[in-house]
């Protein structure tokens, strides 16, 4: 199975906290990407409902699945893995978020997918490449001084 790398960088013009909380509720995630996400089963970390052990629904016409919260550092880093629904054997995210000077910050993004089946880890590369870059694109706009 060929292991597909997708590496997005993204500068924000808001603190690293905001950004970081923006993308560790996850309603805010989807819509920050442009999706349909609820979470379905909470954290049991009493500080952070949305932290590791939670699972997001991704709503996709014919293609619902379900990321689970491996890792959260708040401030600093989110990792997921899709737990159930795709095609894909493989399929893991890391979100790492750093402070700029200015009161700025910046999220490096990385995902790794792979599938036993010809090419459908390169096929959900190209489309997560292209949808989230617009979608990290988009938010940094909105957040532009």
């Amino acid at each position: 199975m060929k292991i597909h790398e997708i590496n997005i960088y993204q500068e924000f013009d808001s603190p690293v906290e905001a950004v970081w909380e923006a993308f560790n509720d996850h309603a805010s995630f989807g819509k920050i990407n442009g999706l349909e996400v609820e979470r379905i089963v909470d954290s049991t970390d009493k500080d952070n409902i949305n932290g590791v052990g939670s699972v997001r629904l991704i709503k996709i016409p014919m293609l619902p699945f379900e990321e689970t919260v491996r890792k959260s550092e708040k401030s600093k880093l989110i990792e997921y893995q899709v737990s159930r629904g795709t095609p894909l054997d493989h399929h893991y995210g890391k979100m790492v978020f750093e402070s700029l000077p200015g009161n700025r910050s910046s999220l490096n993004y990385s995902i790794s997918v792979g599938s036993k089946i010809p090419l459908i880890g390169w096929v959900v590369k190209s489309g997560l490449q292209k949808g989230i870059a617009g979608g990290l694109s988009k938010y940094a706009a909105r957040l532009k001084k």
